[in-house]
């Protein structure tokens, strides 16, 4: 990344951003001199400012009414005046059009929902509830028994001054009050003391008798849909005609906005103005082609970054490999690296399929994760996104490109270990025998007396067999990730000066790799001497860099936190068994849904193979729901926790590189 610095003339501002804006390269940041003031809009720019805004808001509102969602196309090459010309009739009629679509659709929802209910109670009132001396209270009951309630509360309140009627409905009963209109408030106060409410008709019919209600419902039952109908054709007519022109109107909006609000990032005297962004190294050429236009009236230069004193205002820009970079979701969430400090992308990229296919290792499931990847993948390339109900949130078609990317190593990887592991859901493929093998089976034990097409290569389900070198191979996992995380912490703190940083990174990963010397002589007891020794040195080594931390921080803390710190980090290594736990325990309750389907079926003959069947199905759709979030997130949180926060993952942020462009770019 190089710093940019531009100045020139003041009246040139617009056509510089319009420059920028079109390579797309440059983070602009807000430049503050003292000498200098904020760059200030005239009132004629301030002007353009808002009809620009207004094209946008109508624009978008048209868009909203035709359905169609927003998105950048070539931009309108006309002047605003031209702008506002070709928006204006189209935006006028989309209201217009919207609010008649509105009011039909609130409409014909009023007489759904409220529809039999009017007739019914139009039918017990015969018109009275027109008349000027009797009031009319409709009301609605769950039960009909609830009317003995009724009928005795308003007995105390109006003695035989009240007429009570009611009609069953579907799933409810109506009824009706009828009154003098002077007691029309007594009834109601003996309704509401029982918790019932007057029913009241919404809009239009807020202010009609009962039985006007109930007719007008009637004819607008059958006259508003074909008006609706109508109203929706004429949408569809304007979308034809207005949908290419308002996406090209919408985007050049869009920018010129953008370019008005960004000026407000210069810094601006009397006659001259001035600019500063960051470039990424390999952009450079771009932007001096940008500005070329404008050569013989501004000045510009790059500047080199300085990463020791400027790391913290550096925007960042990822560079991972294309096969790594839809790993990035798994952390741009969480923190954005600071700039000159490590990316964890590619060891993200490289561990986390690995530990997800060793926690999940089905074939089954792998399959269910390619579907993901291939409809996420799919919604892409049409340009959808997937709308998540639980959270209410929409993945765009660019995130669900990489989920799709990201799912499909998953998959891979699930379906590697599932091969390994001999699962299908479990056990199915190893309890259902094929047809033409004598009673073999798809996966078969390797143990001399099962035949069949595949042999288990490892079986995880055999604890006694598989556990401990499982077992290992997750330990031996969690070794290198936190010995690579302090090489890291002390690697990073070397390079950026942090005494404190560099003397943690190296006394962890000494006092680790004593730790685990010693462990390893005392569970095999291979190789005491040498182990002993690398215990000793390593101890000796923490020793010092516990000194020296304690020195740098100037505290004595260093010396009670870190010591407690070190075993902790051990039984962080440990934690890196839930590889192969979690996923036992996923395999285990798989089995025994295939053991009570396929025990069911051996017990019950032909009936029993439904049975069977119905019972494991529904089982393995539950285990899946129960374990699917467990054997996503405990991959990452090894990666997150475990290697993350030992390398100093989450100790420092950096800014995201937002580089100034066009919204048809973004």
């Amino acid at each position: 990344m190089e710093k940019l610095v531009v100045a020139g003339p003041r009246r040139l501002a617009r056509s510089l951003l319009a420059e920028l804006q079109h390579a797309g390269v440059v983070h602009i940041d807000p430049l503050r001199p003292a000498e200098l003031g904020e760059f200030r809009l005239t009132p004629q720019e301030e002007s353009e400012l808002k009809r620009w805004e207004a094209i946008a808001s109508g624009a978008d509102r048209t868009l909203a009414v035709l359905g169609a969602v927003p998105a950048a196309n070539t931009a309108f090459s006309g002047s605003l005046e031209e702008a506002e010309a070709q928006v204006k009739p189209w935006v006028e009629r989309a209201d217009v059009l919207g609010r008649e679509r509105g009011a039909l659709e609130e409409e014909l929802q009023t007489i759904q929902l409220f529809g039999a209910a009017a007739q019914a109670l139009a039918g017990l009132t015969h018109g009275i509830d027109q008349s000027p001396r009797f009031g009319v209270i409709p009301f609605l009951v769950g039960k009909a028994e609830e009317l003995g309630p009724v009928r005795a509360a308003l007995e105390v309140a109006l003695q035989d001054r009240f007429l009570l009627d009611s009609a069953p409905m579907d799933k409810q009963v109506a009824a009706v009050v009828v009154v003098k209109r002077q007691d029309l408030e007594a009834a109601r106060s003996a309704l509401s003391r029982l918790g019932l409410a007057e029913l009241r008709f919404p809009g239009a019919y807020a202010s009609l008798p009962l039985t006007q209600v109930a007719r007008r419902m009637r004819e607008r039952e059958k006259i508003a849909p074909e008006e609706l109908a109508g109203v929706r054709e004429e949408i569809a007519k304007l979308g034809r005609e207005s949908l290419a022109p308002l996406q090209a109107l919408l985007t050049r909006a869009r920018d010129e906005v953008l370019r008005y609000k960004t000026a407000s990032d210069l810094a601006a005297g009397k006659y001259g103005m001035a600019l500063m962004g960051w470039v990424p190294q390999d952009a450079k050429p771009k932007v001096e082609e940008a500005l070329s236009k404008l050569r013989d009236q501004i000045v510009y230069t790059f500047e080199p970054v300085d990463e020791h004193h400027e790391a913290d205002q550096v925007p960042v820009t990822l560079k991972n490999p294309a096969w790594a970079k839809p790993f990035e979701l798994l952390h741009g969430f969480l923190n954005t690296p600071k700039y000159g400090s490590y990316d964890p992308t590619l060891n993200i990229a490289l561990f986390f399929p690995l530990f997800f296919g060793m926690v999940v290792g089905d074939i089954g499931m792998a399959l269910f994760f390619g579907y993901l990847a291939w409809f996420f993948g799919s919604r892409a390339r049409q340009g959808k996104g997937v709308l998540i109900p639980l959270v209410n949130a929409l993945i765009t078609p660019p995130v669900g490109r990489d989920i799709s990317k990201l799912l499909t190593w998953m998959a891979v990887s699930a379906g590697v270990w599932g091969f390994l592991y001999g699962e299908f859901f479990g056990t199915l493929f190893e309890r259902l025998k094929l047809p033409g093998l004598n009673g073999g089976t798809l996966f078969y034990p390797n143990d001399g007396e099962h035949h069949g097409i595949f042999p288990i290569l490892l079986n995880r389900l055999d604890v006694a067999e598989t556990s401990t070198l499982l077992i290992v191979v997750s330990l031996a996992l969690g070794i290198l990730q936190l010995f690579y995380a302090f090489g890291l912490r002390a690697y990073m703190g070397f390079k950026h000066h942090h005494t404190s940083h560099m003397w943690e990174g190296i006394g962890y990963l000494a006092g680790l790799t004593g730790i685990v010397a010693f462990a390893y002589t005392f569970l095999t007891g291979v190789g005491a001497p040498i182990t002993t020794f690398i215990l000793i040195a390593g101890l000796a080594v923490f020793a010092v860099a516990m000194f020296q931390v304690a020195r740098s921080l100037g505290a004595i803390m260093g010396y009670l936190v870190m010591p407690i710190e070190l075993l902790g980090k051990g039984g962080q290594i440990l934690s890196y068994i839930r590889i192969y736990a979690v996923g036992l325990a996923g395999a285990v309750l798989y089995k025994l849904a295939n053991d009570a389907g396929f025990a069911m079926a051996d017990q019950l003959g032909p009936i029993g193979i439904v049975i069977g069947f119905l019972v494991g199905a529904i089982m393995f759709v539950l285990i899946t729901l129960i374990t699917i979030m467990g054997h996503v997130l405990q991959p990452i949180r090894l990666l997150w926790i475990e290697f993350g926060n030992n390398y100093g993952f989450f100790d420092e942020v950096g800014r995201a590189y937002r580089p100034f462009k066009s919204v048809r770019d973004q």
